[in-house]
């Protein structure tokens, strides 16, 4: 008798989502745990935040939806998108390529927040 375990990881595949910027083409289906991270530091704390509305630390912000982006299309930087692409719509396009994992983070957020009022 076997009891060899196999789980593939590869079936949870998330919901396709391509986009077009500058006449390059991106698949943003998968936010990477790299890119993930790099926003995860970036809004650790009311101040980092504060400082994102306030327009500070936006090269870095840029640097994570370009994280995000590389995985399909490895010609898309930070430095290409702040070249190549208007504020108004680098503001959007980051609204799309960010709203899974924001919407993830939120979904986490409320469940950390009961585990604390329950200790």
């Amino acid at each position: 008798m076997s009891s060899d375990i196999m789980k593939d990881f590869d079936t949870i595949a998330p919901v396709k989502r391509f986009a077009r910027i500058g006449g390059k083409e991106v698949d943003v289906s998968v936010f990477s745990t790299r890119a993930t991270l790099k926003l995860i530091d970036m809004t650790d704390s009311p101040e980092k935040i504060q400082n994102l509305e306030n327009g500070k630390n936006i090269e870095s912000f840029v640097e994570v939806v370009a994280t995000a982006c590389q995985r399909s299309n490895p010609k898309i930087t930070a430095d290409w998108l702040m070249d190549n692409v208007d504020m108004f719509t680098l503001v959007e396009f980051s609204k799309f390529v960010l709203e899974p994992i924001i919407q993830k983070l939120e979904e986490i957020k409320p469940a950390e927040d009961t585990e604390k009022n329950c200790q």
